[in-house]
């Protein structure tokens, strides 16, 4: 049993369908049960896969006999749910292939489907491609599945909440936590949480509309004592933002393969009133080149250049330690390992800092199951948080990630 890789892109006003190949296997052949229904699942973003139930197309067998070698390819079909958007990744559980990614475009003025919203469910794309090798012994994998009914809802005006994150919500800067001893033998822990939520799905992935692209984001970084008595916080920093980001912006050289940009608006501050009192506002922008293969490795250079908005005056000479520029480097593979070094360098004599990451796939360790990375880092130099930004810090540290740069 194999399936016929999707096209890469797809119209919400035709068919989400997936093709199953049966293929004859052993001395006599095979004998198989064709499944009535299939049950695939779609990923928006970050989301959680959601279920979709296919028909089997009209007129094909419900039994198929075939001989050693002999195919036979029966489509399922079913209509795109009104939440898809954008890049969604198809995959069909039970089935031994690789998941696929779907472009989807939504067709202005189309009526939403009614079972589309149904959580249980979710149409496939159009396939088309070369089927993948038969594999053996699978033909049960495929179960029937009966359609799950529409949902009854009472009040259109309370969306549901996974169908109103869907595609939404989704990872910004590295979200991990590791601990570590700097050069003085402070055992100093370090946490971050950080996520950006898209406020509009275009209809068009394609689009660069200004509304059609902004996003808020939240990144909150904490340094703990965590050996110490009570386990206090050190510093924790709060970093709302606001900015419009374009993953690809079409522009093509020679010399990288993909750029995006990022640009808005970012405060930044520890929360506290009196002498400890730090906070900053900046605007910033952002390009993000990537050289080589995306889906292999390769390296991203992204710079983040900024004005300072405001400054509190219990900093006020922050830039002497942070300077204007971020410059974020990485190299790595989406399935495979990835260093990530952030430097700085202030204004003022030879401050600055570097911060580096690397992070691996714990499932390449322990099984597919695990869905986080290894996390190992080092920074150096001033700046690690606001509220110490002009104290020098060394400190390595090692723990987990469940998203990287």
């Amino acid at each position: 049993m194999s399936v016929l890789r999707p096209p890469r892109e797809a119209r919400s006003d035709e068919p989400l369908a997936v093709t199953i190949i049966y293929s004859g296997e052993g001395p006599s052949g095979s004998s198989i049960d064709v499944p009535r229904t299939v049950t695939i699942t779609l990923t928006n973003g970050e989301a959680l896969p959601r279920e979709v139930v296919l028909t089997r197309e009209a007129g094909a067998p419900e039994h198929l006999q075939l001989g050693t070698g002999e195919i036979k390819a029966v489509s399922y079909s079913a209509a795109w749910p009104e939440w898809a958007r954008g890049a969604l990744r198809v995959d069909v559980p039970g089935v031994d292939v690789s998941p696929s990614v779907v472009l989807l475009t939504r067709v202005p003025g189309q009526a939403a489907v009614a079972n589309a919203a149904t959580p249980g469910q979710a149409p496939a794309a159009q396939a088309t491609g070369t089927p993948e090798a038969p594999k053996t012994g699978n033909e049960a994998l495929v179960a029937a599945m009966p359609p799950t009914p529409a949902p009854t809802h009472t009040n259109s005006l309370i969306p549901d909440l996974g169908t109103f994150l869907a595609g939404r919500l989704s990872m910004y800067e590295p979200t991990y936590f590791a601990d570590g001893v700097d050069s003085h033998g402070n055992n100093i822990a370090k946490f971050q949480v950080s996520f950006k939520y898209r406020f509009i799905l275009p209809k068009d992935p394609r689009s660069r509309g200004f509304f059609d692209n902004l996003y808020f984001a939240y990144t909150q970084t904490s340094l703990w004592d965590i050996r110490e008595y009570s386990a206090p916080f050190r510093d924790t920093s709060y970093k709302p933002a606001m900015f419009y980001y374009l993953p690809d912006t079409g522009w093509k050289s020679n010399w990288f393969s993909k750029m995006g940009v990022m640009a808005g608006y970012e405060h930044e501050s520890n929360g506290i009133a009196g002498p400890d009192s730090r906070g900053i506002d900046i605007l910033f922008v952002k390009p993000i080149w990537d050289f080589g293969n995306v889906n292999a490795y390769h390296l991203t250079v992204a710079p983040k250049v900024y004005w300072y908005e405001h400054i509190a005056g219990e900093n006020s000479n922050i830039t002497d330690y942070r300077g204007y520029v971020d410059l974020l480097m990485t190299y790595g593979s989406p399935d495979g390992w990835q260093l990530a070094v952030t430097l700085r360098k202030g204004t003022k004599s030879h401050y600055g800092s570097v911060d580096a990451q690397f992070t691996y796939p714990l499932a390449k360790l322990f099984g597919s199951a695990s869905g986080a990375y290894l996390w190992i880092g080092y920074f150096g130099g001033y700046g690690e948080d606001i509220l110490d930004y002009n104290q020098h810090r060394s400190i390595a540290r090692i723990g987990f990630s469940v998203s990287r740069w």
